[in-house]
This record gives C-alpha cells, sequence and structure tokens, in this order.
C-alpha cells in the first residue's frame, strides 16, 4: 500500500493493491510517512475503505482526525462495524465523521458534567427498536473503553446518527422532526380507535415505515403513483373507520406543520391503519 497523503502520526490514505484508496490507521503508521512511500504493514491496526467518498468528506475527515485522538476514530470505527451486522446496512466515510464528533462531544460534556435533555428519548425508543439496542450497546463499549458513564440517553442520540443515514433522512435534524410527527400520529390513532397498540407488531413497524416514507414524499415534493378513482371509493367505503382517522392526521399535520399530502396519500394512508386497527382487535 502506497501513501497518498499523510493525515497525522497514526492516520495516513492509502492506495491499495486494487487501487482502492482507504484511511489506516495505527500508531506511527504516518510517522516521517510521505506521498508514494510504502507503509509498514505491521504497524496498521484499523483501514477504512473509502467507497466513492467526494474529496470533501475526505477533507473533513482530515481536520477531524487531526483535532480529536486515534482512540475516538478507533472506537466509533468499531460501532459502526457493530451497527452495520445489526442493522444489515452499510455506513460510509461521513458516518465515521459525525459520529466520532458526537462521542468525543458526549464525552467532553459528561467529564464537565454538562446534561443535555433528549426530548425524544422514548419516542425512538419505541419507533426504531434495532437502532437504539445498538445505541445502547455503543454506550455500554464507550464507557468500557475510555472508563466513563454516559447517560443513558446518549442511546438516543447515536441510535438517531443510523437511524437518519438509513432512511432517505437529509439530516439528523429532519429524522427527529420526523420522529416526533410519527409519535403524535401514532398517538392520533390511538386515540381515536381507543387502543394501545403492540409496538412489537410487523403491523405496527410496516406502519413506521409507511410514515417514514410519507412525510419524506411530503418534505421533497415527491409525488406518489396515481390511484383510480374507483379504487379511491372502494376503499373510503370499506374502511370508513380508518379513513376518518386518516383525515384526523391530516389535518394535524396541515394545522400544525402546514403540510397538505394529496387525496391519494390519505387513502394508502387509510390503509396501512385499518392493518394495524384489525390487528389489534
Amino acid at each position: 500500500m502506497r501513501i497518498t497523503q499523510r493525515l497525522n502520526n497514526n492516520v495516513v490514505l492509502v492506495e491499495g493493491e486494487s487501487e482502492q484508496p482507504m484511511i489506516v490507521m495505527g500508531k506511527g503508521v504516518g510517522y516521517k510517512a510521505y506521498p508514494g512511500n510504502l507503509i509498514d504493514e505491521t504497524l496498521v491496526e484499523r483501514r477504512f475503505i473509502l467507497k466513492n467518498e467526494p474529496k470533501s468528506e475526505i477533507d473533513k475527515a482530515a481536520t477531524l482526525i487531526s483535532e480529536i485522538p486515534l482512540d475516538y476514530i478507533k472506537l466509533s470505527d468499531t460501532i459502526i462495524k457493530l451497527a452495520e451486522q445489526e442493522l444489515q446496512a452499510e455506513f460510509g466515510l461521513s458516518m465515521l465523521i459525525s459520529l466520532t464528533d458526537h462521542i468525543y462531544s458526549a464525552v467532553d460534556r459528561k467529564k464537565r458534567s454538562i446534561t443535555i435533555a433528549s426530548p425524544l428519548h422514548w419516542d425512538i425508543k419505541q419507533l426504531y427498536p434495532l437502532e437504539y439496542q445498538v445505541g445502547e450497546q455503543a454506550v455500554a463499549i464507550i464507557n468500557q473503553e475510555i472508563d466513563i458513564e454516559l447517560d443513558d440517553t446518549e442511546a438516543t442520540a447515536i441510535a438517531m446518527h443510523f437511524i437518519s443515514s438509513g432512511n432517505n433522512y437529509e439530516s439528523i435534524q429532519q429524522a427527529m422532526n420526523v420522529t416526533k410527527v410519527i409519535s403524535d400520529i401514532i398517538s392520533i390513532i390511538q386515540y381515536h380507535f381507543q387502543i394501545k397498540i403492540d409496538q412489537n407488531s410487523i403491523s405496527f413497524s410496516r406502519l413506521v415505515s409507511h410514515l417514514q416514507y410519507f412525510l419524506i414524499r411530503q418534505v421533497k415534493g415527491i409525488k406518489m403513483m396515481d390511484m383510480s378513482e374507483e379504487m379511491i371509493r372502494v376503499i373510503i367505503n370499506q374502511y370508513q373507520s380508518s379513513f376518518q382517522c386518516a383525515e384526523k392526521i391530516i389535518r394535524y399535520l396541515e394545522t400544525n406543520h402546514q403540510v397538505k399530502p394529496p387525496l391519494e396519500e390519505e387513502v394508502y394512508l387509510t390503509m396501512h391503519i385499518e392493518r394495524v386497527r384489525q390487528t389489534e382487535n
């Protein structure tokens, strides 16, 4: 592996035998290393393959690496690998950057006894159980490796990194906003039918997934597939109570978030509400 850029004494950008760029980490691997040199592979502790990463992300990584101790980068990489295995997903360099920065900041806040509230802690725990479990495991790893005791709510914050990356969100803030709206919609459904939805059921998972993409379509102005007037009429007539519930949700979105989905979206939402209602009866 030949060096293309030295980032610091412990991290270098290299080009492998297959000409695939990598960030290589290890104590002293970048010491007196210059572009074109072969690296001492016995010093390599971690490799992070760069898959079509834009130069801007590599520059961000270089800045991060120069400011944050190597142990935090390795720790973040360990958590990402765990998340990839548990969530059956793949995360790129941007995740390494954002998660490392978050972990470093979280530890710093804890050392200075600064607490940040997590208003969506319960919502995320219920709506995204897999990502939250990864967050819990991540906190346990951080506590053990750094010898610290982070608050349980940090599991929520870490989970949000994986939620925002894996569900077509443009930012963590957008993912948090959508999560709050989904929680409100589920409350409307439960109140309308006077039921408590089983949040471990498949129908609940499908509903949450539908609501994610439903709300993302509204934010991005994406038009869903057209429905025939006959199909719309049949669904409304057949599932009147679920349609009434969908109407309440649409009014909530229009009043509180200035969002007015088309009738097709409302009818499609009706079908998902009906599926959950039947499961709970």
